[in-house]
């Protein structure tokens, strides 16, 4: 318990460090694909049920929420976490390596589970503590921008009577237990696009008689970088990024059609406007040039947290994490985030999201988001749920 020694957790909490490892082990061999977390999501309720949890299913959905009321007269706060993995192989190469060939805890979803649960099974044997009803949100498909997990949430009612919620996110890139926050915009707005291009094919050998794709889709990149380098405020980040890009079928034919697929970030509503606004008139372009295009792109809004929100996580993780491993005013990221949608649909927007480390370099576990093999530090699960329990309860 070394990586534990330097943190201030409750004596309660220490005593639940094997259910928090094992309960993230078992998550991370079961790993689904967005929207179909149907294994995943009956593990987490029968834990839930059996801490007395009541919990609310949403018919044809793979997410739920679980209350734990202990007064009608408190006000809700509530945990989101979100259950999906990735559509990558899992490199782990151990006991615990993912059983679903194809899909894997690349970013850490299980942890974000495991932390949920363990919070879960301390609240549901303290109930004295809770200074709020509780509720924690098992959300679906975080990672498909398509299916819009946090938003179908929201209009399913997970939101309802909350007056607050928090999620967090681990980062193995950072030190166990190091907590990164900030009390303005914690991830960027980010869209994802996909771009077709029709054009017409013809022998390579007479070009003038066909409509080249690939030169026409080459054109709408450069010209989107130019919007970011030309069009956009300089102080407000900005990202086009195209990276996927599939055309033609021989080498000595004009390719007739073409598809591209990318992001767009933006740290400001009126710079992803900008981006978005300046694709779709580019791409109009095309089809004065006599191209037909399909243009089309989801994403989500900017995780902006909220002033008291924000100073709560803070005097949350500051009565046990040492202060040289809390960065309470963190540079925002330009990954983005659904729990946005959450965090809007509360009654003031009060919620808010934070970072913790989840890496150990003496163990050489340092690596990002989706990376594969993607190992955590799991003495890091039990830091995440103090901090949680720390909002809920009188601790």
């Amino acid at each position: 318990m070394s990586m534990l020694n330097k943190f201030q957790l409750n004596n309660d909490v220490l005593t639940l460090r094997d259910f928090s490892i094992n309960t993230r082990r078992d998550l991370h061999m079961m790993p689904e694909l967005s929207g179909k977390e149907v294994e995943t999501s009956k593990y987490c309720k029968a834990l839930m049920h059996q801490y007395g949890f009541k919990i609310k299913s949403y018919v044809g959905h793979t997410g739920f929420i679980a209350d734990l009321i202990i007064d009608d007269t408190l006000t809700m706060l509530a945990f989101r976490t979100d259950m999906d993995g990735l559509e990558m192989e899992d490199l782990t190469n151990n006991q615990y390596t993912s059983k679903n060939k194809g899909c894997a805890h690349n970013c850490g979803h299980d942890t974000h589970m495991s932390i949920a649960l363990t919070t879960a099974n301390y609240l549901a044997n303290h109930p004295q503590r809770l200074r709020y009803n509780v509720r924690f949100i098992f959300q679906m498909a975080e990672e498909d921008m398509r299916i819009d997990g946090a938003n179908k949430m929201v209009e399913l009612g997970c939101m309802h009577g909350v007056s607050e919620v928090y999620a967090l996110h681990n980062d193995a890139s950072q030190e166990c237990g190091k907590l990164s926050i900030n009390d303005h915009i914690m991830s960027s707005y980010g869209s994802m696009w996909t771009l077709d291009i029709q054009g017409k094919s013809a022998h390579s050998a007479m070009p003038n008689k066909g409509l080249d794709a690939i030169r026409e889709g080459a054109r709408i990149i450069a010209d989107m970088d130019y919007i970011v380098a030309k069009k956009t405020d300089p102080f407000s980040p900005a990202v086009f990024v195209c990276g996927m890009f599939n055309a033609g079928t021989m080498p000595n034919v004009i390719a007739g059609n073409a598809q591209a697929k990318g992001t767009i970030r933006a740290m400001d509503n009126a710079t992803n406007q900008i981006l978005i606004n300046s694709f779709v008139s580019i791409v109009a372009q095309s089809e004065l040039r006599g191209y037909t295009t399909s243009f089309s792109h989801c994403g989500y809004p900017a995780v902006v947290n909220h002033t008291i929100a924000y100073q709560r996580v803070v005097q949350a993780a500051q009565k046990i994490i040492p202060v040289e491993l809390l960065d309470v005013n963190c540079r925002s990221t330009t990954g983005s985030e659904d729990f946005s949608y959450m965090i809007e649909a509360t009654k003031n927007k009060c919620g808010a999201m934070f970072f913790l480390g989840s890496g150990n370099k003496e163990k050489g576990i340092e690596n990002y988001l989706h990376a594969t093999p993607y190992f955590v530090e799991d003495d890091f699960l039990l830091v995440g749920a103090q901090i949680f329990i720390n909002l809920a309860t009188d601790a």
